[in-house]
């Protein structure tokens, strides 16, 4: 569960050691300028959860693909989600996951103060907002098709490839 930072403080993270639980989540969210960081390791699909937007597919049964002897084989190059996992942005607000078995009130305190200077930190943060609308623009004109289903999720792809993120969107797709 989801929960905006301003609504909580102390909050505390004990690291991923030994835990896996964001490993076996089937999806990410996605926003354009996370195409070109995952769409050759990940699949980029789009879900119709509360509107249909951008995912990767992390994991499509158990676990994702490149956890290997309880070890991220990708851990250099995992994708911005990962890279921020607890925390997530929307619009002008800033996430975290209190389910997550990090977050409690054992380990380093989470930086709610000074975020910007924190191991979580990432570019995608800057600009937030205008990202999303980007993104959602661009969606705004696309033919989607169904795909398939991920645990009993629908998924679609674009139907014309149109643009270098189409491109990016097909070529993620031998991932699946």
């Amino acid at each position: 569960m989801f929960v905006d930072v301003k609504k909580i403080d102390l909050l505390k993270f004990k690291g991923c050691e030994g835990c896996f639980e964001c490993c076996k989540k089937p999806f990410a969210p996605l926003i354009l300028d996370d195409f070109e960081k995952v769409y050759e390791n990940f699949a980029i699909v789009f879900v119709d959860l509360v509107y249909i937007r951008p995912v990767m597919v992390i994991a499509k049964n158990d676990v994702c693909r490149y956890l290997k002897d309880e070890l991220c084989t990708i851990y250099e190059k995992r994708p911005p989600a990962c890279r921020i996992y607890p925390f997530s942005p929307f619009f002008d607000r800033l996430f975290i996951d209190v389910g997550c078995k990090g977050v409690g009130i054992e380990g380093e305190l989470l930086p709610f103060d000074d975020f910007e200077n924190s191991r979580f930190y990432d570019k995608r943060f800057e600009n937030f907002e205008k990202k999303l609308l980007r993104t959602n623009i661009w969606l705004e004109n696309k033919k989607f098709k169904k795909a398939g289903q991920i645990r009993g999720i629908d998924y679609y792809i674009i139907e014309k490839t149109e643009d270098e993120y189409d491109e990016m969107h097909k070529k993620s797709l031998i991932n699946l």
